[in-house]
């Protein structure tokens, strides 16, 4: 989505204000719903490579000696243990929330409150075609807020999705990587 500029929506009428401010909250919803999803997908997979770390570190202190096994064990628990790391810091790490709604102090500022008859004549000249009072144009102002705020929830979103499409392959290369590992040490050995 594209930056918007602050006044963009002051030639829209009530009734598309209204519709608007619908789609932008619910288009805030949807999004902070698949980010929600991809989190709790980015923790079932962080869940099943902790438990393989783990199992794979106790078979390597049951080792009492060196062999291809031992050397395909400690590369599947390093490059798990890595793709784990990889996961929790880039995707899993606590992020910012986009918010639907604004306290109050932050749409009704003072400038809205000292707002005076003239001050509305630059608003018509932006194009505002709405009556004199304060809140149609907090209403429109909002809307490039929602505008901004789905924005950066999408770029968040692409940004989880990502981290998680690489953590899936390197969770599943990992024991390919470890059974190659293997079979070098099981012909050097």
């Amino acid at each position: 989505m594209e930056k918007l500029p602050s006044d963009y929506f002051l030639s829209a009428d009530d009734n598309l204000v209204d519709f608007l401010e619908k789609q932008g909250e619910e288009v805030i919803r949807e999004i902070q719903t698949s980010n929600k999803i991809n989190v709790e997908n980015g923790y079932k997979l962080l869940s099943i490579q902790i438990v393989g770390i783990g199992s794979s570190f106790l078979l390597l202190t049951q080792k009492t000696n060196f062999d291809f096994l031992t050397a395909g064990i400690a590369a599947f628990t390093v490059l798990w243990t890595w793709c784990a790391i990889y996961l929790v810091h880039s995707g899993l790490s606590v992020k910012m929330r986009g918010l639907i709604y604004a306290p109050p102090h932050a749409l009704y500022t003072q400038s809205y409150k000292a707002i005076e008859k003239v001050t509305y004549q630059m608003f018509y000249d932006a194009g505002y075609q709405g009556v004199e009072n304060p809140l149609p144009l907090i209403r429109r102002y909002r809307l490039v807020n929602l505008n901004d705020t789905a924005s950066e929830l999408l770029l968040e979103n692409e940004k989880i999705r990502n981290c998680l499409d690489k953590a899936r392959m390197f969770t599943i290369l990992a024991p390919v990587v470890a059974m190659l590992i293997s079979a070098v040490f099981l012909s050097i050995l």
